[in-house]
């Protein structure tokens, strides 16, 4: 009987299957709930985070401060808490130790671009999404284990893996990356994209929709799979 188990704060869904699985996806929400609890444990109220002022010099992540200005620093970003009334922004260094990727370590062999994103092969790549984001982050972002996150402008580095919905800038990854939308360069073992404006570096680059190159032993495209470099200007 399968079962999903998903981030909603940035639509990004894994399918979950057999009950080992299940066991170990209680335990990580187990933990990620008790990592934003601590952090975030007065903030369960829009009147708190209307009254939350920004943060200046050190802020500690999950929080519920709209802006942090200079260095943030915890588990997990601020997007890892869902269903919050405003989006929330750190401006400077974003530093999440381990960071969510650690949740992904059991479900990397389930991910695929047609499972995150089955209707993007279409303009709408191009239109605003819906709801706000949860989490932007202006300046450089790091994680050991990788992150989740809505939208990054600037740099986003992991020794495992980036996940989200829009790089504005460069993302270099040991092992892989996979997102929405990549709007400069991506870099890493493995890099997935529904839509990719720039240049992919790496062993294997896929992007559904590309507008640049890719570079790598195998590239592919909506135009053609070819190894070492390809490229597509046209939609």
């Amino acid at each position: 009987m399968k079962s999903a188990f998903g981030y909603s704060c940035i639509g990004i869904r894994v399918i979950d299957t057999g009950n080992t699985d299940r066991m170990k996806r209680s335990l990580l929400i187990g933990l990620l709930f008790f990592s934003a609890t601590v952090s975030f444990s007065q903030s369960d109220t829009t009147a708190f985070d209307k009254k939350t002022k920004n943060r200046f010099g050190i802020g500690i992540i999950p929080s519920a401060s709209k802006n942090i200005y200079g260095i943030a620093i915890g588990p997990v970003g601020s997007e890892a808490i869902c269903n919050r009334p405003y989006t929330k922004y750190s401006h400077g260094l974003n530093l999440q130790v381990p960071g969510q990727g650690f949740f992904m370590t059991f479900y990397l062999h389930k991910i695929s671009l047609t499972n995150l994103f089955p209707n993007e092969i279409s303009d709408s790549l191009s239109s605003p999404d819906t709801l706000p984001p949860r989490a932007i982050h202006n300046g450089l972002l790091m994680a050991p284990l990788g992150t989740f996150t809505d939208q990054v402008n600037g740099v986003s580095v992991s020794l495992w893996m980036s996940m989200g919905n829009k790089m504005n800038g460069l993302s270099f990854n040991l092992l892989w990356s996979i997102y929405k939308q990549i709007n400069g360069v991506s870099i890493g073992f493995v890099n997935n994209a529904a839509s990719t404006n720039g240049i992919q570096i790496g062993i294997v680059n896929n992007s559904i929709q590309l507008k640049g190159f890719q570079i790598g032993l195998w590239n592919k495209n909506e135009k053609r799979s070819l190894p070492l470099i390809n490229w597509n200007f046209r939609k």
